[in-house]
């Protein structure tokens, strides 16, 4: 998906519409079973039905309209959101180190919560909507879980194929969706009008006091009308601040109020509809077209979910918190349309096991709840933290206005807390394994720089050694050397150079650096030095979401005449280092002997061809070379 940059030019009509299709599928379909969740084992009443409507009204109004659309996306690093982005945008504010520890394991932490939310969504949106073929045909409801499975493995398997333009095509689809709930929901307001009460929050207040601790368990399944609730944020560069906003108050916010509350009406007339109120206040002959275009919109919720997932990964990776994978553009008009074959089949079987496992929406609604919850809840965190350090409010302000949204979501968290043990473990443990393989790969790197990277001879004293002993020079040949931009040395290629006992008659170190910023324009993104009279280094400076292109920068440098030479870039020879990392058991560098050996395996499985992917560099013109470290 493009940069809100990349939209500047389109008009604010067009960019709501798309942000519809992108921003708004998941939160858009939770009225697929939030009703349900939230009334679920209580005696259907008046008390009831408008205290559960006046939490949902007043949950939408206070945690989506205010908390995110007014404050959180504020927090923007340039443009661009979530967690990674706001972690990033800390981090160069921060001034002391305990703070900086402190919320870059709650970033990862929140990260991971996110990647998981790449298998939850998925599963739990499209199992929700083909539930209703039992609904309205129960002899046929053994069909529902295969049903699901073979939707969601298309779902992923089509995603090599990209998804351009894909808020601009799935917009109108959900725009259609939110219309039609609107409408369903309206219809059955008008016949039971009572329902309008329950824009007091008195209702609310009532619901928790007359019914305890019951009552405040199920905030847990008020919570899940506010699922999505988080792509506000981290889809905020897709489209910008503005067309956001104007989508959720003037078609979203409307549509969901309208069915919540239509919703409310019917179960009040008829109780016995809480097996599913979605479905069953459809009226006679819109159920076969509604079920067709609910499985629609939850696909178009997943896509965007898994495409967010992408960019998510992708921003780990150049952040330098996870190992190098290949990032394919499936655009070359739209930089942000990528996909990552790993991390999509990591989600794909992840999905399928979920619907396996857990068999039906209701129950994956406990893990669910407790994932979106928690990155709420950190994300609320951060930028309360932000809200002093960026945006330099006086710490009376900022508690004053954040500590109602951490009060919130606390209470919210408290009460999905009862869900832990019946599904919700299972987000927390994957947030937390991906949590330490980020804390890993970082720390083994900082260990490698700090001990290995500028511990070598400098190169300009290697480049002299090099001279002394007379070797062969090959002429009109220039070598392109990729290495780390700590390295001193400029890695192990000059060390290949002296076995091969020729020079070319043009070095050419080339190293990247990523900034705690989205973008670099081309104009600050290349730094050139001369080293040692026979070589250069070029220095290359990224965005997180940038795209990484050895050949495109280099090719840059030939354009702007930046070196003092030219070469074909068609028939170059790049060399890549292929680090290989042995974990030693006498000497403890990182936490525990296993993170040791973890970090030397995403090493020796994350070097070679991984490397030439992301470093897009041609198979054929490429050479890897060997090297080792002791930790």
């Amino acid at each position: 998906m493009k940069g809100a940059r990349n939209h500047k030019n389109t008009g604010m009509l067009p960019l709501s519409l798309a942000a519809l299709g992108v921003v708004y599928g998941d939160i858009g379909t939770s009225p697929l079973y939030a009703m349900r969740e939230s009334l679920g084992g209580l005696p259907i009443n008046l008390i009831d039905v408008l205290g559960v409507s006046s939490l949902i009204f007043w949950s939408l109004i206070l945690v989506i309209s205010i908390k995110y659309l007014t404050f959180v996306l504020r927090a923007d690093n340039e443009g661009e959101g979530g967690v990674l982005a706001l972690l990033a945008l800390l981090k160069r504010h921060r001034h002391r180190r305990v703070g900086g520890v402190i919320f870059f394991l709650i970033g990862i932490f929140g990260a991971g919560l996110m990647l998981g939310d790449g298998m939850l969504t998925p599963a739990i949106s499209v199992l929700s909507a083909v539930e209703g073929l039992q609904v309205m045909y129960p002899s046929l409801s053994v069909l529902v879980i295969p049903l699901a499975c073979v939707i969601l493995f298309f779902l992923f398997f089509y995603q090599s194929v990209g998804t351009a333009k894909i808020g601009f095509a799935f917009g109108p689809i959900l725009l259609l969706w939110f219309i039609v709930i609107g409408v369903i929901g309206a219809k059955e307001v008008i016949r039971v009008p009572i329902v309008f009460h329950a824009m007091n929050p008195f209702y609310a207040v009532n619901f928790i006091v007359q019914n305890g601790w019951k009552g405040y368990a199920l905030l847990g399944g008020v919570f899940l009308v506010m699922t999505g609730g988080e792509a506000l944020y981290a889809d905020l560069g897709h489209f910008g601040k503005a067309p956001i906003r104007w989508s959720w108050y003037t078609v979203v916010l409307p549509a969901l109020l309208l069915n919540y509350a239509g919703q409310a009406a019917y179960l009040y007339t008829h109780p016995m509809a809480i097996e599913n109120p979605f479905y069953l206040l459809v009226p006679q002959g819109w159920g076969i077209p509604l079920l067709i275009l609910a499985t629609m919109a939850t696909v178009i919720a997943s896509q965007a979910v898994i495409s967010a997932t992408f960019s998510l990964t992708k921003q780990a990776v150049l952040l330098g918190l996870y190992p190098h994978l290949p990032i394919i553009q499936t655009s070359k008009s739209h930089r942000g349309q990528i996909y990552i074959p790993q991390m999509n089949n990591i989600l794909c079987v992840g999905a399928l096991l979920l619907v396996l496992a857990f068999k039906s929406s209701n129950a994956l609604t406990h893990a669910y709840g407790i994932a979106v919850n928690m990155v709420m809840l950190l994300v609320t965190i951060m930028i309360t933290y932000a809200a002093h350090k960026v945006w330099k409010w006086h710490w009376g302000v900022v508690l004053s206005i954040f500590s109602i949204f951490l009060l919130v979501d606390s209470l919210f968290l408290g009460a999905n807390l009862e869900k832990l043990f019946t599904g919700g473990w299972v987000p927390i443990l994957f947030a937390m394994a991906c949590a330490f393989i980020m804390y890993t790969w970082n720390q083994g790197m900082k260990y490698l720089r700090e001990h290995y990277y500028t511990k070598k001879s400098s190169i300009p004293t290697i480049l002299k050694n090099l001279e002394s002993q007379h070797f062969v020079k090959v002429r009109h040949t220039t070598s392109i050397f990729i290495t780390d931009v700590y390295d001193q040395s400029g890695g192990s290629f000059l060390q290949f150079l002296k076995l091969s006992q020729t020079v070319p008659e043009h070095i050419v170190l080339v190293s990247y650096f990523v900034r705690d910023i989205p973008y670099v324009k081309w104009k600050h993104r290349v730094e050139i030095k001369e080293i040692g009279g026979i070589g250069f280094h070029v220095i290359l400076y990224y965005g997180f979401m940038d795209f990484i292109s050895i050949p495109e920068a280099l090719g840059y440098c030939l354009q702007e005449k930046l070196l003092p030479f030219s070469f074909d870039l068609e028939t170059m020879m790049y060399f890549v280092e292929v680090p290989n990392i042995l974990a030693s058991i006498t000497k403890k560098s990182l936490l525990f002997e296993w993170q040791e050996k973890l970090f030397a395996f995403l090493m020796r499985n994350y070097s070679v061809n991984l490397n030439i992917e992301f470093f897009q560099l041609p198979y054929d013109r490429t050479i890897a070379i060997g090297t080792y470290f002791i930790m």
